[in-house]
C-alpha cells in the first residue's frame, strides 16, 4: 500500500490529517448511488480508498448500503462483498453466518440519527454495532474505514472503534464539492464563460440566452462560496493483530 500524499503533521496523541479533492472531476458523471437514507460515496473517494488500502489480490467489504466501494474494487480487480447495512443492527441473525476475519479494507458509513427518533443511548449503540462488525470481518492488520457527513461528530465512532481492537491510523476530509476560483463550491455557469453564446444560435434571441444561462459573474462568486455539505469524515482503523507491527509510524490509539 502507497504513501498517503496531503498529511499534515500532527499533535502526540492524535492521527495524522489528509485531504483528499473528491469532487468529480467532469460536469457531467454517474451520479453517486444512494440507499435508504444512506451517505452518498462519491466515487473518487471509494476509489482512493481502494487504490490506498488494498492490494491487487485484496478483498473489500462495502457496508456502506450504497455499493460505489463494491463497483470501484470491481473496477479494480479486487474480490468484493456487499453486505446491507442492516446485517449489523444488534442480534441480527445473518450476520452470524458470515465469514469473520475475511476482508482486508472495510468500509462502512454512521448516519446523522435525529434527536426526535432514538434516544442518546441508542444513537451510540448503533454506531457501536457497526463499528464492531467492520472489525469483525476485518482481518489483522486490514484496514476499517468509517464515512461520517457533515454534523456527526467522529468522536462516537472513534470510542467504537477503541471498543473494537481498532488503532487510530489517520483522518481523511474527503471534499465533495470543487475548489474554484472564487472559493470552496460548486462550479457554476457564468455568462461569457463557456456558457451560451447567442451569435451561435440565431435560432434564439440574446434574452432567452441569458434566460438559459442563468447567473451573472457577481451572483455566481457569492453561490460559490456556499459548502454545506463540502465534505466528508473518514476515520481510518487498523485491525490489531500479529500481521503487522504494533504501532506503524503516524497511528495513535483509537
Amino acid at each position: 500500500m502507497g504513501n498517503t500524499p496531503n498529511t499534515t503533521s500532527h499533535d502526540e496523541g492524535r492521527p495524522p490529517l489528509a485531504i483528499w479533492p473528491c469532487a468529480p472531476e467532469h460536469t457531467h458523471h454517474t451520479p453517486a448511488r444512494t440507499h435508504l437514507g444512506e451517505v452518498s460515496i462519491p466515487d473518487r473517494l471509494a476509489a482512493r480508498l481502494v487504490d490506498e488500502y488494498t492490494r491487487p489480490e485484496g478483498r473489500v467489504a462495502d457496508l456502506t448500503g450504497v455499493g460505489e466501494i463494491a463497483h470501484q474494487a470491481w473496477e479494480r480487480g479486487r474480490s468484493h462483498q456487499v453486505l446491507h447495512p442492516g446485517m449489523v443492527s444488534p442480534g441480527a441473525a445473518a450476520a452470524s453466518d458470515l465469514e469473520v476475519a475475511w476482508a482486508e479494507l472495510t468500509v462502512t458509513t454512521v448516519t446523522p440519527t435525529p434527536s426526535c427518533a432514538v434516544s442518546p443511548w441508542a444513537a451510540r449503540r448503533r454506531v457501536r454495532a457497526r463499528v464492531e462488525f467492520a472489525a469483525l470481518i476485518t482481518r489483522p492488520g486490514g484496514i476499517v474505514a468509517v464515512v461520517t457527513p457533515v454534523g456527526h461528530a467522529p468522536a462516537g465512532v472513534v470510542r467504537a472503534a477503541a471498543c473494537a481492537g481498532l488503532v487510530y491510523l489517520q483522518h481523511v476530509i474527503a471534499l465533495t464539492v470543487p475548489i474554484c476560483d472564487a472559493g470552496l463550491g460548486a462550479a457554476i455557469p457564468v455568462r461569457g464563460k463557456g456558457g451560451f453564446d447567442p451569435d451561435h444560435d440565431p435560432h434564439i434571441s440574446p434574452r432567452e440566452g441569458e434566460d438559459e444561462v442563468g447567473l451573472s459573474t457577481s451572483v455566481a462568486e457569492a453561490a460559490a462560496t456556499i459548502t454545506s455539505p463540502a465534505h466528508l469524515n473518514v476515520s481510518v482503523f487498523r485491525k490489531k493483530g500479529r500481521t503487522t507491527p504494533a504501532r506503524a509510524h503516524g497511528e495513535v490509539e483509537a
